[in-house]
């Protein structure tokens, strides 16, 4: 159905005084396409030479494909080691027992800012007439992860690879005031601290709404790729889509800054460039980034121009300061939750020193009463530093606890005073560590006495008045494929030819999907129908009781028949590889390695899962088509996948039309306006927003359920009229609130709009608090939008003056 439905919530995020419109008149751009046998090249635009000679390896680059296929490959030269008894290979692809000639040489090429090697005269291809071909595609990436190749899903019988190597090899030069940076704020009168470095991770896109776009990215600058070829050091960068001369295409209008300021309770980033803009005046940018820990796809939104400066919307949750203690949310939205290892004290033995330490409480004795870990020393407790929940990230992503400003500590390279801390990294316990407990130096003692040697805590270091404890426990562990995936688009609704598919809307933290089957698969007997299929999506399962598949498992199969226990489950498989966007609309996403398949006890089960865009399916139920042998393939048809779609507004009634779903909405009669109008309060003011404007832009975002809303009007500018962004968003509560942090009862309150297809009736009867019954007919004629929730809507504002 219609993301913001028959119930709403509506989020006014900026008032902007406008007081210069730009018009902007662009033209299209072809950039130059070229190939070398070098190991380095000039790109076209600023004339950079890249040089990829550091990426060559005396060990070679080694990915894991599917299957537990290796690939093994070297760049800028030719491998060590012989492959398939050859000798000077550049690429080797290692499969079982055997190995495969991928490639004796390479060559370099350009491809509209896309950077890629290919490789030449690979070994004959046994399942086909080609021979075998690797790809090797450069993707600019300034914050090094831990693994740095990734190998696209291919078919068993492929005979071409591709592999994405990040490197900052491939980006344009980085400013030195961002080199290592971290990109945080801490607020002083709470502790907090916010870090928006996981934002870095990938360029956003977005519209001007005129026919041109920007490419934004968060602490670090726009990452260099196809059709991404922004000056270097640029933030916020403006493309011309229509420009003849390439050269001219791409405008820094807002040079990365180290860290966010913040601004009236808000996170705020603001952008320099020296682009010319009016004068002696330059184009600058502004990003406010907003609190909403239920965003999945956060993204930013041009808000409009004021002046010379460009303004930004940014909702995501790495904004929020309200979470629950000894809890974080990673650059994925996942939440990671230490709380379960609060007060159980540990005791570890070093160096004939006993160390005492708690997770998020207090240490307890012999411990002092504030102190999160202590030492005993000469049978006095000295302190390692005060407690804290505070759980933060490092620079590679590991959740951590630092207890600080403990006792005065002696370092005899200092005049200065210095305290001791207790820094405690959490690592993540995979299923190769599981069970195997930690090193021997570990006594956990709980209250009740009982000791543990399972996973759990090690001192690393004592050094520099810093004890440093790793803790290594499955609670840390982050997700292992990413549920977002590039594609290419020939005409890209924002004209940069690269889209990004984000499925991460439709993971579950609270229940899986209960797969239909279709009716032929049951009719034929190849399904029992007492068979139920249970998955979640890019994550495991959600452990519930009686399900009792292999932990880990993203797919089961089980048996429920006259209890309600499930039985004889069987896993179809875990998520080891992640979403591979087959074009815009579409995206299969693979679970791998699931239990001995009955039929074939070489085999292992798998499943494959191929999602549609269908705008009328909602977030849509995943539905089993085909079984292959020991292969199951499932079809889900959603909304979340659809790019989004422009609506049309007639002015003269205020009514919004999105002609996809054939569903109009009229905002006049909207039970959070009064006759298109809505009173907001700045600084105890008030005023009266007109939301039907005469150049009111409805853009309807299916991935996160909502309508934005972009117009001017009159507000409480100076001299001016205002940008506004309303949000228009599928709920079954009604309020109006100022500020999202105002409502600290929100998640208890906030249900799920599930767009399950309904009859609905024509009139609806509705009570609103502290109003009185409401007859609502008209609005209601083409009643589409949300139809399990009541017909309420649900506001709030949000504003600066």
């Amino acid at each position: 159905m219609w993301p913001f439905a028959s119930n709403m919530k509506i989020a006014l995020l900026q008032f902007f005084c406008l007081i210069l419109t730009i018009g902007i008149n662009c033209e299209e751009t072809n950039p130059l396409v070229f190939a070398t046998t070098e190991c380095f090249l000039k790109e076209p635009v600023y004339e950079h030479k890249f040089d990829f000679s550091k990426l060559h390896s005396d060990f070679a680059h080694q990915a894991t494909g599917m299957n537990g296929d290796v690939f093994e490959y070297n760049l800028c030269g030719n491998m060590t080691r012989t492959c398939d008894g050859q000798k000077n290979i550049a690429a080797c692809l290692k499969r079982g027992d055997k190995e495969f000639v991928l490639g004796t040489q390479h060559q370099l090429h350009y491809s509209n800012g896309k950077m890629f090697f290919s490789f030449l005269n690979g070994a004959k291809c046994p399942t086909g007439v080609a021979d075998f071909q690797l790809y090797v595609a450069l993707g600019c990436d300034y914050t090094l992860d831990e693994i740095q190749s990734h190998v696209t899903q291919y078919a068993n019988n492929s005979c071409s690879f591709y592999i994405t190597l990040e490197s900052p090899e491939a980006c344009l030069p980085e400013p030195d005031d961002v080199k290592a940076n971290t990109c945080t704020y801490t607020d002083t009168s709470t502790g907090h601290v916010y870090n928006l470095m996981p934002l870095s991770d990938m360029n956003y896109i977005t519209t001007d709404r005129a026919g041109s776009a920007f490419v934004i990215n968060v602490c670090k600058p726009v990452l260099y790729g196809r059709n991404n070829m922004c000056p270097a050091g640029s933030s916020v960068c403006f493309v011309s889509l229509k420009a003849t001369d390439y050269k001219k295409k791409y405008f820094n209008y807002g040079t990365v800054q180290p860290n966010p300021t913040f601004e009236n309770g808000k996170l705020v980033m603001r952008l320099k460039s020296d682009t010319i803009c009016n004068g002696n005046e330059t184009y600058s940018s502004v990003i406010y980034f907003y609190c909403d820990p239920n965003v999945k796809n956060a993204h930013p939104e041009f808000i409009g121009l004021h002046g010379c400066v460009n303004e930004f919307s940014f909702v995501t949750p790495l904004a929020c300061n309200n979470l629950a203690p000894c809890t974080t949310i990673t650059h994925g939205n996942e939440i990671l939750d230490m709380s379960s290892l609060k007060d159980k004290p540990f005791t570890l033995q070093l160096q004939d020193k006993s160390y005492t330490f708690a997770v998020c409480s207090g240490a307890g004795q012999p411990c002092l009463e504030n102190d999160g870990a202590c030492v005993i020393s000469d049978k006095a407790s000295i302190s390692l530093g005060l407690i804290n929940s505070y759980l933060r990230f490092n620079q590679t992503g590991s959740p951590y606890l630092l207890y600080e400003n403990g006792a005065e500590c002696n370092k005899s390279d200092t005049t200065t005073t210095t305290y001791w801390s207790t820094k405690i990294e959490f690592v993540c316990a995979n299923n190769a560590t599981k069970g195997k407990g930690s090193s021997g130096n570990i006594n956990s003692a709980g209250s009740d006495g009982a000791s543990t040697a399972v996973l759990g805590p090690k001192i690393i270091e004592n050094s520099n008045c810093q004890l440093l404890i790793h803790y290594q426990t499955d609670l840390a562990c982050q997700e292992q494929i990413t549920c977002k995936a590039k594609a290419y688009v020939e005409h890209s609704e924002d004209g940069t030819s690269e889209e990004v598919v984000d499925l991460t809307p439709l993971i579950s933290a609270s229940e899986n999907y209960e797969a239909k089957i279709d009716s032929s698969l049951v009719t034929e007997k190849r399904v029992g129908k007492t068979t139920k299929f249970y998955l979640n999506v890019c994550r495991p399962l959600v452990p519930k009781f009686g399900l009792g598949c292999p932990g880990g498992s993203a797919g089961c199969m089980a048996e429920v028949g006259t209890s309600p226990t499930p039985e004889k489950e069987k896993s179809l498989g875990f998520p080891l590889a992640s979403l591979v966007a087959i074009n815009r609309t579409s995206a299969e996403l693979r679970y791998l390695k699931g239990d001995t398949c009955p039929t074939d006890k070489n085999s292992q089960l798998s499943m494959a899962i191929r999602f549609n865009c269908d705008v009328h399916a909602g977030r849509g139920t995943p539905v089993l088509q085909s079984i292959s042998d020991c292969h199951y393939e499932f079809d889900w048809h959603t909304n979340v996948i659809c790019p989004p779609h422009m609506c049309e507004y007639k002015h003269t009634t205020c009514e919004i039309t999105n002609t996809e779903l054939g569903v109009s909405y009229n905002l006049k009669k909207a039970t959070f306006t009064k006759d298109g109008k809505m009173k907001i309060t700045n600084k105890n003011n008030q005023y009266d927003l007109n939301i039907c404007a005469r150049f009111l832009k409805p853009l309807t975002d299916y991935t996160q359920g909502l309508v934005n809303l972009f117009f001017s009007t009159e507000g409480p500018c100076k001299n001016g009229t205002a940008n506004v962004q309303l949000r228009l968003i599928c709920s079954n509560l009604t309020w109006f609130d100022t500020a999202y942090e105002d409502r600290k009862d929100y998640n208890n309150k906030r249900k799920k709009c599930n767009n399950e297809k309904k009859k609905t009736k024509r009139k609806k009867t509705i009570k609103r608090k502290k109003c009185k019954r409401k007859t609502v007919d008209d609005n209601f004629k083409k009643e589409k939008w949300c139809t399990k929730c009541q017909s309420i809507f649900k506001a709030r504002a949000k504003y600066r003056k």
